[in-house]
């Protein structure tokens, strides 16, 4: 037996130890070589393997985790009657954040002090610092306040409700919000019930002196929803609360109520959520209800106030009031005002005062302002300052005279509207010879006036064909506003409109079961551009004629003193704001084509 054998064959050496055999060394060569590049090969995989395994790498996790954090018990359980403890548990399947919890989450009825929440391991410990009511049901409403600890997702319409008394109150209310003056719904407003227990306090006052008996919250599309009240009846109030005391006690606090009492509805059932434990989910197909449809206004302030005093440009003064001024009168205090200062341009609502400083020296105002011949404000003003340049902030305007005309961008609809050209400044000189208006065929003068007192606007008239292109020639130094600015020569090309570029609305007003008098106004799908507006007092047909293509909203406003603008309401003089209507339908006017629709 051989036990140790040594062979020597190009450069390898190869040792046997044990029973090898004679056999095994009669191998080829070529043999051998092969098994010691696999053994070579088979270490260097091995040496990789163990180097990758040194350096780890993050791992790859699975899809995002989007789902809220689950309820799995809650103590006492959610729905418990005779309650009579001091603390309140809910546990949860995962670990929880608590966002913006004084704001989001809220108990009704109210308590003056709220639960006090905190986080323990995976629980939620809510201690009551207050004295429950005997006989009465709570309701926690958590809003969007839970959220898990990893991905924020938040858990949505969780309430946690239990009873000082012998059984849960099952009676609910639902309804939506909408802003009073376009209808859009208005979310995270407090929706408040008022019960008629105070003795002291009038019923209608409740709103202004004490916190509502319940509260919930509307959602993003405006929707709020009361459940477990209790049989009688309430007044219902809405408060965008301002100074989080959920009373309506400050002026710029947007509110809603409603006209009459209301009455909660019972509920048939509530079925488990088999999604959540102690959670409850309403079957919709039980409810028998009356949906609550409320509208939110800012209440008018009747004190006239001036919301703004500027010096926006070189040469002119700005002053705005929230409401219109009858008489006003502007005397300055640190410049002699004997002789002319200022021109005068007042709005079309009466609501502002634009004062063009005549005299050049002037670069600040320090003036006494009185309206209706009384006393009203000072203010303090001073100019735009120039830079080291001598040019003011305002891009130069005050230097050189602006030109602006009507048809610039969309072309002229001479069927509707004259060409209007506009200054920047009121004019003190010009010479409406010098202007060429240059047809394809023609150079002739146009006639020419001004449409305003102010000779800020000229309109110059002409019989336009249909779609032709036009060009208004003005030398320079045509026209001179105040501080004898002017400008350079300018060319102004436009063109007109076909009558086919155009379509008309044609609105037949069904008014019998609405008498009174009606702004009907016609606007953009955003309501951010107002085309026409028309008043209606009673049935018949309504024109907007030339309109151009495009998607419209008809608005209808009740305008019940008659004073032909929108007006908002008042609670303490029970007054709901104006009611407005919308035609329940997008109008698409297209070109060269008549549009017709009832409007009931």
């Amino acid at each position: 037996m051989i036990n140790n054998v040594k062979l020597i064959k190009k450069g390898f050496l190869i040792k046997t130890n044990g029973k090898f055999g004679v056999t095994n060394l009669q191998k080829s060569s070529a043999q051998v070589l092969r098994s010691v590049v696999f053994f070579y090969l088979l270490l260097a995989s091995t040496i990789l393997l163990l180097s990758r395994c040194a350096h780890p790498v993050s791992p790859q996790g699975g899809p995002k985790d989007e789902n809220p954090p689950v309820v799995v018990a809650c103590d006492p359980p959610n729905l418990a009657t005779k309650f009579n403890g001091k603390s309140l548990r809910i546990d949860f399947n995962e670990f929880i954040n608590l966002k913006n919890p004084l704001n989001e989450i809220f108990i009704s009825p109210p308590l003056k002090k709220p639960p006090d929440a905190r986080l323990r391991g995976k629980s939620l410990i809510l201690r009551i610092e207050d004295t429950l009511a005997p006989k009465t049901t709570y309701s926690i409403n958590f809003g969007n306040a839970i959220t898990d600890l990893t991905e924020g997702n938040v858990l949505k319409g969780f309430n946690y409700v239990f009873s000082t008394g012998d059984f849960i109150d099952t009676l609910s209310l639902m309804g939506t919000l909408l802003s009073a003056f376009d209808h859009q719904p208005q979310k995270d407003v407090f929706i408040e019930l008022y019960l008629n227990n105070n003795d002291t306090i009038p019923f209608d006052s409740l709103p202004l002196r004490v916190a509502p008996y319940y509260i919930t919250k509307t959602d993003g599309q405006g929707n709020f929803n009361f459940q477990y009240l209790q049989q009688g009846e309430f007044k219902l109030f809405a408060l965008a609360d301002q100074n989080s005391d959920l009373i309506f006690n400050q002026p710029t606090e947007k509110i809603a109520f409603c006209d009459s009492l209301v009455k909660p509805y019972y509920i048939s059932a509530a079925k488990p959520d088999t999604s959540r434990k102690d959670s409850l989910r309403i079957d919709s197909s039980m409810i028998d209800h009356i949906s609550y449809s409320l509208f939110l206004f800012e209440e008018s302030d009747t004190i006239q106030r001036l919301q703004k005093a500027t010096y926006p440009i070189e040469g002119m003064v700005l002053l705005a009031f929230r409401f219109p001024v009858n008489e006003i009168r502007v005397v300055p205090m640190n410049f002699d005002s004997v002789a002319p200062w200022f021109i005068e341009e007042i709005s079309k609502k009466r609501d502002s005062v634009r004062l063009w400083i005549t005299r050049p020296e002037v670069d600040s105002l320090v003036a006494r302002i009185f309206i209706d011949n009384k006393i009203f404000d000072t203010v303090h003003l001073e100019a735009p300052k120039k830079n080291d340049r001598g040019r003011t902030p305002a891009k130069e305007k005050q230097s050189k005279l602006v030109l602006s005309n009507s048809a610039t961008i969309p072309g002229l609809n001479q069927f509707k509207n004259q060409l209007t050209v506009t200054f920047s400044f009121p004019l003190i000189r010009w010479d409406f010879t010098k202007v060429l208006l240059i047809t394809e065929t023609d150079t002739i003068h146009p006639e020419i006036g001004f449409n305003d007192s102010l000779r800020r606007k000229i309109t110059i008239n002409h019989k336009w064909d249909e779609a032709k292109t036009y060009k208004i020639l003005i030398p320079d130094s045509v026209f001179f506003g105040i501080h004898n600015i002017t400008h350079d020569s300018i060319i102004m090309n436009f063109r007109t409109k076909g009558e086919k570029d155009f379509g008309n609305l044609i609105v037949k007003m069904n008014m019998e079961n609405r008498p009174g008098q009606y702004i009907v106004q016609l606007l953009n799908e955003k309501e951010s551009f107002l085309y026409d507006e028309q008043i209606v007092t009673g049935s018949g047909k309504i024109r907007f004629d030339f309109m151009a293509p495009g998607k419209y909203k008809l608005k209808a406003i009740n305008d019940r003193n008659e004073n032909k603008r929108w007006d908002t309401g008042n609670y303490k003089l029970k007054i709901q704001p104006e009611e407005v209507v919308y035609f329940p339908k997008i109008v698409e006017i297209r070109a060269n084509w008549d549009v017709e629709e009832t409007w009931n």
